[in-house]
Formats: structure tokens, C-alpha cells, sequence
């Protein structure tokens, strides 16, 4: 009988636990959600000083600004992504990639990094900080921002 039930276990069993793991596997495998397009918001900034940004400020003045955003996604491979961000007639190119949970990720561009998250697939929370948006400017001072944008 213990011959006949390691058989039964190496023809049925076995593969049953295998086909179960392969399963499980495929399962968790996720995609990463497409971010193809074309983002609107509006700021929610904290600044300290001006900058290109950030006219009109002075040096150490603390002030809470909106702006529009725009972010344009046009290339996506996998998790990474790429494109342009555009406030208040500025435009550069910014880079991004999902985190392994593909709800969150971080984007960067010549003036600092952001945080992202997936809030439905069509809207996502952004969250950016830079010490400042010009090295060069020495009243060009910390930036603080979290926003929203929705896919148009």
C-alpha cells in the first residue's frame, strides 16, 4: 500500500502542488499601470524666497502659492516612464519609476524629486520638495508641494 500511495503522490500530488505555486505566481505577477497622457492639477505650494518658479518673492518670505501642472507622459517601458513637466510657463523633462507595490514611485527633474501615488487610474497624488529651485540664486529657497492631478 505505501508503494501505491507514493505513486498516487508523484502523479497526482506533486504536479497538483506545482500547477497551484504556478498559479500563485501568475497571480502576483502585476502590470504596471499605464501612465500614457496627458495630467492636470493644481499646486498646493509652500516657498520660501522666489525663484524662476516663483517670481516676485523675497529673500526668506514664506508663501503659499497655486499654480497649474501639467504633466505629459509619452513613453513608458515597464515601470519606467518619461515626459514633460510644465508650471507656470516652465517646461522640462522629468523621468519616473513605479515601486515594486505599483501603486507608488518617485519622478525627478532638474529641479528636485517628486513622490507619487496611484489613486485610480485615472488620478494621481504628487508630492514634490527641493531645498531650492535655483543653486545659483541664493534667494531661491526651499519648495514644498503635494497635489493631485487627473488624466485628461
Amino acid at each position: 500500500m505505501s508503494t501505491q500511495f507514493f505513486s498516487f503522490k508523484r502523479l497526482f500530488v506533486f504536479p497538483l502542488f506545482g500547477c497551484l505555486f504556478a498559479a500563485c505566481q501568475l497571480a502576483s505577477a502585476q502590470q504596471a499601470p499605464n501612465l500614457i497622457g496627458t495630467w492636470v492639477g493644481e499646486t498646493n505650494d509652500a516657498v520660501i524666497g522666489a525663484g524662476t518658479h516663483y517670481p516676485n518673492g523675497k529673500s526668506g518670505e514664506i508663501r503659499f502659492l497655486k499654480s497649474v501642472v501639467t504633466y505629459k507622459f509619452d513613453q513608458q517601458k515597464n515601470r519606467a516612464f518619461s515626459g514633460t513637466f510644465s508650471i507656470a510657463g516652465h517646461t522640462v523633462p522629468i523621468v519616473g519609476s513605479m515601486s515594486a507595490d505599483m501603486v507608488s514611485g518617485a519622478m525627478a527633474d532638474q529641479d528636485g524629486t517628486y513622490s507619487f501615488k496611484v489613486l485610480n487610474p485615472n488620478q494621481l497624488a504628487v508630492c514634490f520638495a527641493t531645498t531650492t529651485t535655483v543653486p545659483k540664486n541664493k534667494d531661491a529657497g526651499p519648495v514644498a508641494d503635494c497635489h493631485e492631478v487627473t488624466r485628461k
